[in-house]
């Protein structure tokens, strides 16, 4: 295995240090759908966590390099530990650096990283948007909540309907807490597509020439 210089190594750790994102101008609080105290970033920036080659264009590249599908399938099954991840990139790199050139191997983690961030940014895009969708449904609850009392007010207290628009209106407001309550687990998910993006960023960029 050969290792990048010293300066190398220091950026790929400094790199993986940091977020996959930046905060881009008016993104806090822009869009009522997003729930979520991390700042929405609709879509990730390679160029933050990727020191090798651009990888525009090559998001396909790894179809026509034999071997790299079921290392690519495995490295994005969720359930894989990260020193998995890390034995699966390691195993393709010892596979290209005995079968060909220096250039080729680099050419080969390139793809797998393109088609590895590509996967990932897609589904993290997935995670937002039903994210936004989940926010949409518990504003949608909230504004009929806010109704039912509204009716309840205009009602005498001891009006027959009271009874039951009370029970609504609790079972409903029962709901939104438990809604809340999950939305946390799923504001996570990003984040955690981010992470994986960074580590698989590092290790394999460990591994080029």
């Amino acid at each position: 295995m050969r290792h990048r210089s010293a300066v190398l190594a220091v950026a790929l750790l400094t790199l993986a240090s940091v977020p996959a994102v930046s905060v881009p101008a008016g993104a806090a609080g822009s869009d009522p759908d997003w729930p979520c105290v991390q700042i929405l970033v609709p879509t990730l920036s390679s160029g933050q966590i990727w020191p090798g080659d651009p990888i525009e264009g090559k998001e396909g590249d790894w179809r026509d390099i034999p071997g790299t599908e079921p290392v690519l399938k495995q490295l994005l099954d969720r359930r894989l530990a990260p020193e998995q991840e890390q034995a699966a990139i390691d195993r393709f790199a010892d596979q290209l650096e005995a079968n060909g050139a220096a250039a080729e191997r680099n050419a080969a983690l390139t793809a797998l990283f393109a088609g590895a961030f590509d996967a990932l940014n897609q589904e993290r895009g997935q995670a937002i948007s039903a994210i936004k969708r989940y926010a949409h449904q518990q504003r949608v609850l909230l504004d009929s909540i806010d109704a039912a009392l509204a009716r309840l007010q205009a009602l005498p207290a001891d009006a027959p309907e009271a009874t039951a628009l009370r029970e609504e209106i609790a079972w409903r407001r029962r709901i939104l807490d438990e809604r809340r309550r999950n939305q946390t687990a799923l504001c996570e998910q990003p984040v955690q597509f981010e992470q994986k993006a960074g580590r698989i960023a590092r290790d394999i960029a460990a591994r080029l020439d």
